[in-house]
């Protein structure tokens, strides 16, 4: 199976005073195996004339975005105004900053990737180690994955107390080794995992406005019906000694604010698209 890397280079790094992660160990551990690696370069949501990705600039919704994006020239219409409030109730939008948005545009164009080679890929974040049985566990998803369809390598926990549960499935091997996470935005982080074009497609489909962070909307089943699963015991760990993902939650509008609240009151409701 093929492995990407999604990693900042060196030039947009040193452009933007981000952390560079050096790859070489992870490449290495991964080619060790029948797994074959390759980096791909990570989408920064600025370019270097300073204006936002040409992606990231198309799909993003002008309201949800932090203040420092929006100076930078995105503007409002009367239809962007008035679906801020679909968004907020059916999809729990939030304010995204540009680390979220451009981690959204690399995940968006791996998706893309996938299809075009139509076949399932693993994508894989720099900022992980991989355990000592991660050629046993991408095996495994090599050999299941397309009744899958999509299987997290891990996930961090929102919540201590809302767990992955045992998967019920009539093959025996893939319930023991497959869990379920049924809660809404529970999955939390897109550190790794392995994904088919069927549901790449999916995952593409609901990505027309970006209104969320990526993992948000690949947790959302409500939303797209796509079970999110994940691989037990975890074959690989987030590392918490080079992960910068940090975020600052920014207010809210009085209206947005109420609207977010009638999303979870009612979204037992809401039907798949």
């Amino acid at each position: 199976m093929r492995v990407f890397i999604i990693s900042l280079n060196q030039k947009v790094c040193d452009q933007f005073g981000l952390v560079f992660r050096d790859t070489t160990t992870l490449l290495h551990n991964i080619n060790a195996t029948h797994h074959k690696a390759q980096i791909f370069d990570a989408i920064y949501s600025k370019t270097f004339e300073s204006e936002l990705h040409p992606l990231v600039k198309k799909h993003l919704h002008p309201y949800f975005i932090t203040q420092n994006i929006k100076d930078m020239g995105i503007t409002t219409n009367l239809i962007s105004r008035v679906s801020k409030f679909y968004y907020a109730l059916k999809y729990y939008a939030k304010f995204m900053s540009l680390g979220e948005l451009g981690c959204y545009a690399s995940h968006y164009s791996l998706w893309e990737k996938c299809i075009e080679l139509n076949e399932p890929i693993c994508i894989l974040e720099d900022d992980i180690t991989l355990k000592e049985d991660f050629k046993e566990g991408l095996d495994f998803l090599e050999k299941h994955i397309q009744e899958l369809g999509y299987a997290r390598l891990m996930h961090l926990l929102y919540d201590a107390n809302v767990k992955s549960e045992p998967l019920s499935h009539k093959n025996h091997e893939i319930q023991e080794r497959v869990g379920i996470i049924k809660a809404y935005s529970h999955g939390v982080g897109t550190q790794g995992y392995v994904i088919t074009p069927k549901i790449a497609k999916v995952f593409k489909k609901c990505s027309r406005k970006w209104v969320v962070p990526v993992d948000t909307i690949m947790d959302a089943t409500f939303i797209h019906g796509v079970k999110n699963l994940v691989l037990q015991p975890f074959v690989i760990a987030d590392d918490e000694q080079i992960s910068t993902i940090a975020r600052k939650e920014e207010l809210y509008s009085p209206k947005i604010a109420l609207m977010r609240k009638l999303h979870f009151k009612y979204l037992k409701y809401w039907q798949f698209v």
